[in-house]
């Protein structure tokens, strides 16, 4: 089902029957023309492109300058050509589920005809839009860790393979840095795994709140988690490390118990920075950064430690 709005901003459903051709008394050239639209909108699961296809189909049949498509759960948006004055929204839905709304404008009034038009070819998008909604959520949970709400390690594979490439290819710093909670087994076998999950959360947070708009922080495993800093030297990323590092230890990292007092639990981490070389791949990026977490750890925690350092002191 759909709801349009007209300019006066009424509101009334659209259904769809199903019913013969002959009941119907569609044209062949318009039949023709409806499975030619019916398969092409079969034919991707990238809303774009779908939204691409339904809209060239329908210039066939009806006039209008602009149109703008958005599903805020995924926040996707999409626009086509200029808005004007005049619009025609849909709200999408099929069985009860929301897809979209979807707005059409133009400089002049839709007539009742066109309108009519326009919900007959909405018939034809919704189940395509639909799936191409499953696909793409699908795809974002894949990418995104549940507890934490941040990138995944399979997000990261993919976004560091990218970066690297592209680093490489024109010449710009890039850098990694790897962090982890210290002590957090200790943390876990104290106040059990709830507890271990909220202290993950929140300094998943804290390590986002410090970051640059461009840096993304993933969740590698456990209480690992990976930064990448696009566009970054070593001696730019080891601040950046300090000041999550000085972040993390002066936060106040609480919890609720189960007889709901809070407790507030110290916290340090312990990172380790790399940048890329001309001699690097993915691979030995993330060795680099992993060893520097070690000698940090083995330092004695609650510090930074670069790849560069280790290699001087050697």
């Amino acid at each position: 089902m759909a709801v349009y709005t007209y300019p006066n901003k009424q509101e009334q459903p659209v259904a769809a029957h199903v019913a013969s051709v002959e009941q119907l008394g569609i044209a062949p050239a318009e039949l023709q023309h409806t499975l030619k639209l019916a398969g092409l909108l079969q034919t991707s699961l990238e809303i774009d492109t779908i939204l691409g296809f339904f809209i060239d189909a329908l210039q066939e049949k009806v006039e209008f300058d602009g149109v703008h498509f958005e599903y805020h759960p995924l926040q996707l948006e999409s626009r086509f050509g200029q808005k004007r004055r005049h619009t025609c929204s849909y709200r999408l839905k099929l069985a009860g589920e929301f897809l979209g709304e979807l707005e059409f404008s133009r400089r002049h009034r839709f007539s009742q005809q066109e309108m009519e038009q326009l919900e007959n070819l909405l018939c034809q998008l919704i189940y395509p839009l639909r799936n191409a909604i499953w696909y793409q959520q699908a795809v974002t949970a894949a990418q995104f860790d549940p507890l934490t709400g941040i990138k995944n390690r399979a997000s990261l594979d993919q976004t560091l393979t990218r970066e690297v490439d592209l680093a490489h290819r024109n010449k710009t710093p890039l850098s990694l840095i790897v962090a982890d909670i210290d002590l957090f087994k200790n943390i876990n076998d104290k106040f059990g795994h709830s507890a271990g999950d909220e202290i993950l959360k929140a300094f998943a947070k804290c390590i986002d709140d410090n970051l640059r708009t461009s840096d993304i922080v993933f969740r590698y495993g456990g209480e690992e988690f990976v930064v990448l800093l696009t566009g970054t030297d070593g001696r730019s990323a080891r601040a950046v490390a300090n000041r999550i590092r000085k972040a993390i230890e002066n936060f106040s990292f609480q919890f609720t118990d189960e007889n709901g007092n809070s407790i507030e639990v110290p916290l340090t981490a312990s990172l380790g920075s790399a940048s890329l070389t001309a001699k690097d791949t993915v691979e030995t990026l993330f060795d680099k950064a992993d060893k520097a977490l070690y000698h940090a750890k083995e330092a004695g925690r609650n510090q930074v430690v670069s790849f560069q350092s280790i290699i001087k002191t050697a």
